[in-house]
C-alpha cells in the first residue's frame, strides 16, 4: 500500500496532539535524528550485521565527476539483518512523522518540498554536489 506525501502529512496533523508546538516539534525532530543515527550505529556495534570502515574519500581532480562518484564508498560492509532493517525503517518513519509535523505547523507542503528538491537535483545533476 503506497501513501502520498499529502496523505501522510494530513494523517500526521490529525495525530499530532502532545507535540503541536513548533518548539516541541523542532526538539523531537532533533531527538529522532539522534535515534536514527543510534539505530544505524547499533547495527554495527551491537548486532554486527554491518561494519563501518570510515576512510578518507579520494576525489581525483584528474577524473570526471561521474568517475569520481563511482569510486566513492559508503564505508558500509555487510548487509542489515531483518531486525536491524526493521528498526532503522521504524526510526526513519518517526523522523518523517516529525518532519511532516514541522511542515504542517509552518503551513508547508511536504510533497512540494520533495518535488522542489527533486526538480533541483534533476536540473543540477552531479553539479549539485559542488
Amino acid at each position: 500500500m503506497s501513501c502520498r506525501c499529502s496523505e501522510f502529512q494530513k494523517t500526521t496533523s490529525e495525530l499530532q496532539l502532545l507535540n503541536k508546538s513548533i518548539l516541541d516539534i523542532v526538539t523531537k525532530l532533533a531527538e529522532q535524528t539522534s535515534m536514527l543515527n543510534r539505530a544505524v550505529f547499533k547495527s554495527a556495534t551491537h548486532c554486527g550485521c554491518i561494519e563501518i570502515h570510515g576512510t578518507k574519500q579520494i576525489f581525483s581532480p584528474h577524473k570526471s565527476l561521474e568517475e569520481n562518484q563511482q569510486e566513492l564508498d559508503t564505508h558500509i560492509e555487510g548487509e542489515l539483518c531483518p531486525k536491524c532493517r526493521d528498526k532503522i525503517i521504524e526510526e526513519m518513519g518517526e523522523l518523517l512523522f516529525y518532519l511532516a509535523s514541522m511542515c504542517e505547523a509552518l503551513d508547508i507542503s511536504l510533497e512540494n518540498v520533495l518535488t522542489e528538491k527533486h526538480n533541483h537535483l534533476k536540473t543540477l545533476g552531479l553539479y549539485n554536489l559542488l
